[in-house]
């Protein structure tokens, strides 16, 4: 199976019972032979970032700024996953468009409120989602997860609420329609 380039999107499989994964869609930053991360972007922490954050760091970010679960790997702290570098903010280049950043500097620049209301767009993460060598691509094989090309919409969602639904929708899948084989699939 050929590598993905990222950025993509994965979609769990209507099949996949993995509690980590079940109805998930990933925003895919990396993938090499060495393996692949990328976060959740649908699973939102209760209270959003306000309710966990310290209130120095929270008064610099939109209320309802959402803090999502971006995956079964713990992160020794929060993760800003934006698409632009900002100058002095120390970044990664995960792929053409997709930045990472683990500084608090970056809060304000990316989760800053908007003429409309919202704050800007960006994942604010704790967490992620790794696979090791070869381990995504089994996975694929075996039917646990659908990609679906990067589209903003899906991978920086205003409202995850039926996200899942939407993205599969994208690519004509109808998880009613697909047979779960005895067992299921992890």
């Amino acid at each position: 199976m050929e590598t993905l380039t990222p950025p993509y999107l994965l979609l769990a499989a209507p099949v996949l019972s993995d509690p980590n994964f079940e109805k998930t869609v990933v925003l895919m930053g990396h993938h090499s032979e060495e393996g692949a991360v990328g976060w959740i972007v649908n699973r939102l922490v209760d209270g959003g970032a306000i309710a966990l954050l310290p209130e120095e760091v929270s008064r610099t970010i939109h209320p309802d700024t959402p803090l999502r679960i971006g995956g079964p790997v713990a992160t020794p702290g929060l993760i800003v996953v934006h698409r632009e570098t900002f100058d002095g903010i120390e970044s990664i280049d995960m792929a053409p468009g997709l930045v990472v950043s683990a500084t608090p500097a970056v809060l304000p620049r990316v989760f800053a409120a908007v003429p409309d209301g919202g704050p800007v767009g960006g994942l604010l993460v704790f967490g992620y989602s790794g696979w090791g060598p070869g381990q995504l691509e089994h996975e694929m094989e075996e039917g646990s997860w659908l990609v679906l090309p990067y589209d903003p919409a899906f991978a920086f969602p205003a409202d995850v609420a039926g996200l899942w639904e939407r993205a599969l929708a994208e690519l004509g899948v109808k998880p009613e329609c697909v047979a779960t084989p005895p067992g299921g699939v992890n």
